[in-house]
This record gives C-alpha cells, structure tokens and sequence, in this order.
C-alpha cells in the first residue's frame, strides 16, 4: 500500500543532544506552523530529505499566511539519493486544521518539478506528523507512491476521523 497512518510518540531530544541544538530552534516546534524535521538513519546520524531547502523556499513563498522552517541550526545534512523521484522532507504540522494547506502546498510542488518531464515515472516519498491539539496526540501519515495520484490519495482522508 502506498499510504500508512499510525499514531506515533516523537521525541526529538536525541536529535537536539546529538547535533546540539540550540534552545531557541528547540522551541521551533510550539512556535512554527510547518516545519521540516529530520528523520534517523543510523544511530546517532539524522539527515534532512534531499528536497527540504527547495521545499521549505517553495513554502514561503507560496504562503506568507503561515510560518514554515527547517529544525535545525544553521546548514542541515541532507541525504541524496539520486533519481527523479522526490524524496520531501518529514513534515511536521503544528495544528490538524493545517494538513490541507500542507497538503496542497506539497501536491503544487510535486507538479512544478514534474514540468517538461509528465511522461516520466516519478515517485513521492513524504511523511506528515500531525499535532492534535487538543487530544496532545500525533498522527503519522507516510507517503511513498507515485507522484500523478498523490493528491487524490489525499483528498480521500479525513483528519477528523483519524
């Protein structure tokens, strides 16, 4: 199946020690709407998605109505991977009412890099992690399919019946 969904329990506290993060990006996640985190590979090394600058850019300037940044300290450490497929940053959202601007935000990003090259097999790999407010909950949805039906995967879920 190309779409999981999974309650999670997300501790970034490893994440903060290992790269000494400062206080001020540790807040990042109660103050950012969306935010782009990092995902662990191998004990103690985390890297970003190879398409996170150009998302979280991408972002800002499609939306000045909502705040988006990367949970880091200055430069990130990406992880390439080398095929058209787009492999987007983890991407956590700060309120379940934010998921269908997210969702809309990645789906007209998938289409401006897919310009020139709609005839190619291209593939998404994306993860969302969803606050639930008020049941202090978080949701994980993944996406790893191909890139022509990710947003009608998307319009099928409804956040308040997760």
């Amino acid at each position: 199946m190309d779409l999981e969904i999974e309650d999670v329990e997300i501790d970034y506290n490893e994440y903060f020690n290992i790269e000494n993060v400062s206080n001020s990006t540790r807040e990042k996640l109660e103050r950012i709407d969306i935010m782009a985190v990092p995902i662990k590979y191998k004990e103690n090394e985390y890297y970003f998605a190879q398409e996170t600058i150009d998302f979280i850019k991408y972002c800002r300037q499609s939306d000045q109505n909502h705040t988006y940044d990367v949970l880091a300290d200055g430069d990130i450490k990406v992880r390439s991977l080398h095929s058209f497929d787009l492999w987007l940053p983890v991407i956590f959202i700060a309120s379940e009412v934010l998921f269908p601007i997210a969702i809309n935000i990645v789906s007209n990003y998938i289409w401006d890099k897919s310009k020139g090259r709609e005839k190619e097999d291209k593939k998404v790999d994306i993860t969302f992690i969803i606050k639930d407010k008020k049941n202090k909950k978080k949701k994980k949805i993944h996406y790893n399919g191909n890139a022509d039906d990710f947003k009608k995967v998307f319009e099928k879920i409804d956040i308040n019946k997760m």
